[in-house]
């Protein structure tokens, strides 16, 4: 069966022009990654865990506003619940009204407040139950399959990704085996790094150049792929978590700021339901296929679901390319990661299982 491509637009307003050189999205100056957790032993191995629980913090905290701001707004992802993961316990702090909302294209769930130019803090809690998870069943017809076949501005099939779809997936077209192909092909072809200036940004002309970057690299070039063969792919977006090392650590308390996102993804099979493949963390581990592709490990959560996300109500500012980031605006124009606005994110872990 072959889907559909709806055509996708651009939107342009004159103060953005420096967040997309600075990295873009909402939090495009950040460095760093979540802290490192090293003085407690041996790490736990992830292929072996089978649940994770843990307490989230998320908080946003608006400061330094521009001196002509009127109208601030701030939008934050709040995770989904899914076969992988089980949301408790949710609950919103806010000094100032506001409303939780679903953008209309992949129904990701949101924080939206609104204010004057004044300096606030919002903070969403949750406990997260994430599993182990693999192929999941599901039906998909051809009118819910036309948003996750979408390329954007970034994610886009040039000639050298086409030369590198044909190359690697040669004759193949059951979806199972092209994504195999490619899977093998981009940790063949790409070099885990996070510090070379313009990765990150997913933008797949970029990567077929420089031939290295980080998650949203490996899993741009991915989607392209896959989308270049009429394979539907859902980009999935959250955080890592970094887990305690020895069994009497299980209830550490780690925290990281939002640099340390993540991304995923799943492509769909008619035969097989949604496959879950991590490219990115399958090169860096040396795992290649054998476990990051079918199936995730639960050190992880997830937080909102596509790219060119249009929020609820709408940003003034272009689609997002990702929603892992509390996302701010004064009167319809970005506010900056850093000097405006920032994120905070803290889990403790609670409980785990192992198999």
């Amino acid at each position: 069966m072959r889907y559909g491509l709806p055509s996708s637009s651009a939107r342009d307003l004159s103060r953005r022009s420096f967040l997309r050189v600075a990295g873009c999205g909402s939090a495009g100056l950040l460095a760093g990654n979540f802290l490192p957790f090293s003085a407690f032993g041996q790490t736990l191995d992830v292929s072996q865990l089978s649940r994770l629980d843990f307490e989230v913090s998320y908080r946003t905290q608006i400061s330094n506003l521009p001196r002509d701001a009127e109208e601030v707004h701030v939008w934050m992802p709040l995770p989904p619940v899914s076969v992988a993961q089980e949301i408790r316990d949710l609950s919103v702090s806010s000094p100032l009204p506001y409303e939780i909302t679903r953008d209309e294209l992949y129904d990701n769930r949101m924080v939206h407040v609104a204010s004057g130019p004044r300096p606030f803090i919002v903070e969403a809690r949750y406990h997260v139950t994430r599993r182990r998870i693999g192929t999941q069943q599901a039906e998909l017809d051809s009118h819910s399959a036309r948003k996750y076949l979408r390329l954007t501005p970034r994610v886009r099939v040039t000639d050298e990704v086409a030369a590198f779809v044909d190359a690697a997936v040669d004759q193949a077209e059951q979806p199972l085996e092209v994504g195999r192909r490619v899977f093998d092909a981009i940790v063949e072809l790409l070099s885990y790094d996070k510090t070379i200036p313009g990765c990150g940004t997913g933008d797949t002309a970029w990567i077929m150049r420089h031939k290295r970057g980080k998650c949203d690299d490996y899993h741009a070039l991915f989607m392209a792929a896959m989308i270049s063969r009429q394979i539907p792919v859902r980009w999935e977006q959250g955080f890592p978590l970094v887990l305690p090392t020895g069994e009497d650590n299980a209830s550490t308390r780690l925290s990281g700021d939002c640099s340390g996102a993540h991304c995923w993804v799943s492509f769909y099979d008619p035969s097989h339901g949604w496959v879950p493949v991590d490219v990115s963390e399958a090169d860096k581990t040396g795992e290649g296929g054998a476990f990051y592709f079918g199936q995730l490990p639960p050190n992880r959560f997830q937080v909102s679901e596509g790219r060119r996300i249009v929020l609820n109500p709408a940003q003034g500012g272009d689609p997002l390319s990702t929603f892992a980031f509390a996302y701010a605006e004064a009167d319809g124009i970005p506010l900056i990661y850093g000097a405006n606005y920032e994120n905070v994110i803290q889990y403790t872990i609670t409980d785990l299982e192992s198999s």
